[in-house]
């Protein structure tokens, strides 16, 4: 089975991730709530999980991400 890129945004529980095709899809699915946030004075980390169904996601992520300082995300390996 195909491995599906699980978007987690800060302190969300395992089960309320969401699921993306791409790499890409979920970063910008997390730039959007991010600069929404940032918009505030508020800041949001995520993770993005690979997994080939929500119940597979595993508590480490494979990637971590980040609102860069000029409004860019930084996407960092874990």
């Amino acid at each position: 089975m195909k491995n599906r890129f699980f978007l987690r945004l800060g302190a969300d529980a395992p089960d309320e991730v969401t699921a993306y095709q791409s790499l890409r899809a979920a970063v910008q699915g997390y730039r959007d709530t991010a600069t929404e946030l940032a918009r505030y004075g508020q800041s949001l980390e995520g993770s993005i999980h690979l997994a080939p169904s929500r119940g597979a996601v595993a508590e480490y992520p494979d990637f971590v991400l980040s609102l860069g300082p000029r409004g860019g995300v930084r996407v960092e390996g874990a």
